[in-house]
């Protein structure tokens, strides 16, 4: 009896111990598919492939996918695979599972997991024509940095019959150089050079590309210079300060780089304007930023903080046209031909009000403006008609209304006319004297001279604008602190005024009143130094081609970017190559 008990008891702890553990009948997974309830893994139960049936080209390619599913109908996923196919020399098929076509004809592509084959059956064809050869357009054998190319692929045939509807594999030798997509769609990244290759049905063709970096303006300030290359990046250089000028975190005032410097954030510019220790510029939207020195609110973002080394939006949401950044004060002109200002006012510079302003200002309800300029404590702006105004500090005839020259604390709150009748394109303001061209490229300056007007070595100064000698036909000129300097329609750069750095390009001593030409430059461009505080003795210029960008005069910041500094005022005549700012 007790032997039978014993059995019972332990048929019972058996049945209990099974229901305990949850064993089923089931291999199925209520979880994900790839277990059955006992932990461990369900096992392939069977392999399906699409498509069902596929074709594909000779020399052409069709991918084909597996799908594995438990007993139940579970997918499962994660299990390995084998692909084979039953003719090689009809079509293969890689580890992936993609079907080249080789040859006309039927083949049987299987796959295989955990003891368990699907299959599907792949027709390979001959193409109508094949494709005989392959040419690449454009012709174009250069590429600018940030731009897209649409790349375009001709195939024929052994006729040389245009073939269309056909499948075209884009690829590129360096994606750090250039990108390509699916539809051939080139994107610059760096310069340096790169191949294009386009393959279709076995052929290929390759062309290369040169992918180039352009700088579209270069404008410098005090002891530092700054420009637009490429996608709109701004490339800062010279002395950083305790205003962060050329926009690095790293803040003291001998902090420098001899070297550009990527402006930090992702702002693309298409505009940017420097004179003093702060850089103001607008974005292709027209959306204004400005950085570096904002003890007087010149960076217009309505903060009472002293300099911000990033960008920081100027406030308003006015869509500008353009910008320009004096010594102190900013302005700009918004699309809609309204002129603002913003900044230290202690001349009147802001064209209204006796206090400065860390906002836009408007400075006329009936003046519309087209351009507006700022220089050292006076302001000028281009009407939609064709005049000059001038407004703020006047103690040496520098707004050019042809008034008395008085030398005192003189200035002029409201917008003067420029008088003498000429219709400027443009105008430059530099400390005390302003320069611009009239339509017909002559040049006139006017204020302050010593040299600086480019009127010959006399020292009068004038309230009247005064025509340049030399007879170049100028179509740009930027007037710095005490030099200026412009480029001619024939794209040769001149300079006037002082020299006592090599700033004119030249090795004249104690400066000239006659422009003279700098270095042998051709240039589209061309940005003389500005001051807010200390010197600013350095002029920069962009190549005809825009490919290159030259400094030159004083160094002692690094303000010439070509990696070195030299000891205090020292000259540099000859134009030096900034950094990397070059073709390869």
């Amino acid at each position: 009896m007790a032997r039978l008990l014993n059995a019972a008891t332990a048929a019972c702890i058996a049945v209990l111990l099974a229901a305990c553990s949850g064993d089923s009948d089931s291999p199925s997974d209520p979880g994900n598919g790839n277990g059955n309830g006992n932990g461990n893994p369900a096992a392939v139960n069977s392999v399906s492939i699409t498509p069902a049936i596929a074709s594909v080209v000779i020399g052409r390619t069709t991918q084909l996918t597996a799908t594995t599913k438990d007993a139940a109908g579970v997918v499962l996923t994660g299990r390995s695979i084998t692909w084979a196919t039953s003719a090689a020399t009809i079509a293969t098929v890689d580890a992936n599972g993609l079907v080249t076509g080789v040859s006309a004809g039927t083949a049987t592509m299987s796959a295989t997991s955990e003891g368990k084959t699907g299959s599907t059956t792949v027709t390979v064809s001959a193409a109508v024509n094949p494709v005989a050869a392959i040419a690449i357009a454009p012709a174009l054998d250069t590429l600018e940095a940030y731009d897209v190319q649409q790349m375009m692929a001709v195939l024929r045939d052994a006729a040389g019959n245009v073939l269309t509807g056909r499948e075209i594999q884009w690829t590129v030798s360096s994606a750090a150089i250039a990108t390509i997509d699916a539809q051939g769609k080139l994107t610059g990244v760096d310069r340096g050079t790169v191949t294009v290759t386009a393959s279709s049905e076995g052929k290929t063709a390759s062309v290369t590309r040169v992918v180039v970096i352009k700088y579209r303006s270069i404008t410098a300030g005090t002891m530092h210079a700054c420009d637009i290359a490429s996608g709109g990046i701004v490339w800062c250089w010279g002395l950083n300060g305790n205003e962060g000028r050329i926009g690095s975190s790293q803040l003291g005032a001998e902090v420098k780089s001899a070297v550009p410097v990527k402006l930090p954030g992702d702002l693309r510019f298409s505009q940017i304007s420097t004179y003093g220790r702060h850089t103001c510029g607008i974005t292709a939207a027209g959306k204004a930023y400005c950085w570096g020195y904002n003890g007087w609110g010149g960076l217009g973002d309505g903060s009472s903080a002293g300099m911000s080394y990033t960008p920081v939006a100027v406030m308003g949401g006015i869509v500008f046209r353009s910008v320009s950044a004096g010594a102190d004060h900013s302005c700009g002109v918004s699309t809609d031909n309204r002129a603002f200002c913003w900044g230290n006012n202690d001349w009147r510079q802001l064209g209204k009000g006796t206090v400065y302003t860390s906002t836009p200002t408007l400075v006329s309800e009936t003046i519309a403006f087209a351009k507006i300029t700022a220089g050292t404590g006076f302001t000028c702006g281009i009407t939609t008609g064709g005049d000059t105004y001038c407004w703020g500090a006047n103690q040496i005839g520098q707004i050019g209304d042809g008034g008395k020259i008085s030398y005192g604390n003189v200035f002029v709150a409201a917008p003067q006319k420029v008088v003498g009748n000429n219709t400027f394109q443009s105008v430059s303001l530099g400390n005390q004297y302003a320069c611009a061209i009239a339509v017909g490229g002559q040049g006139y300056c006017w204020g302050s001279n010593n040299t600086k007007l480019g009127s010959g070595n006399q020292s009068g100064d004038t309230s009247t604008p005064a025509p340049m000698i030399g007879g170049h036909s100028f179509q740009q000129i930027s007037a710095g602190y005490g030099h200026a300097c412009g480029v001619t329609s024939a794209q040769a750069v001149y300079c006037w005024g002082s020299n006592s750095s090599g700033q004119l390009g030249s090795a004249i001593l104690n400066g000239t009143g006659t422009p003279s030409r700098a270095g042998n430059l051709l240039a589209l461009e061309v940005a003389a130094s500005g001051i807010g505080t200390g010197s600013g003795s350095h002029s920069c210029a962009i190549s005809q081609d825009r490919l290159t960008v030259w400094c030159w005069g004083r160094n002692d910041a690094g303000q010439l970017g070509n990696g070195a500094t030299s000891v205090g005022p020292a000259p540099n005549p000859s134009p030096a190559i900034v950094v990397g700012q070059k073709p390869l």
